[in-house]
């Protein structure tokens, strides 16, 4: 009984029947061309949604900085005026 190879690459299937070699081989290689093609596009599909999730991030970040601007300046303004109405005892 003659043993058949797992991984089918060319010199196995040429093995198996002559007249069948080509179209195997053709498919083989067209169907392992499409998987890296796939992988190729998924992999740049995550780079584009890293970027967006990215972008959002950088967005929310600057927006948190200028809420903590805004109450750090509102609460300078509010000692500021607390102190220059009750330190006028003083000249």
């Amino acid at each position: 009984m003659k043993r058949i190879p797992v991984r089918l690459d060319s010199q196995a299937i040429t093995a198996l029947a002559p007249n069948t070699a080509l179209p195997l081989v053709m498919t083989c290689r067209h169907i392992r061309y499409r998987s890296i093609r796939i992988n190729a596009a998924r992999t740049d599909r995550d780079k584009g949604a890293l970027s967006i999730e990215m972008a959002m991030l950088v967005i929310a970040l600057i927006a948190a900085a200028v809420v903590v601007v805004i109450a750090i300046g509102s609460l300078v303004q509010t000692k500021a005026t607390q102190i220059g109405t009750t330190d006028t005892s003083g000249q």
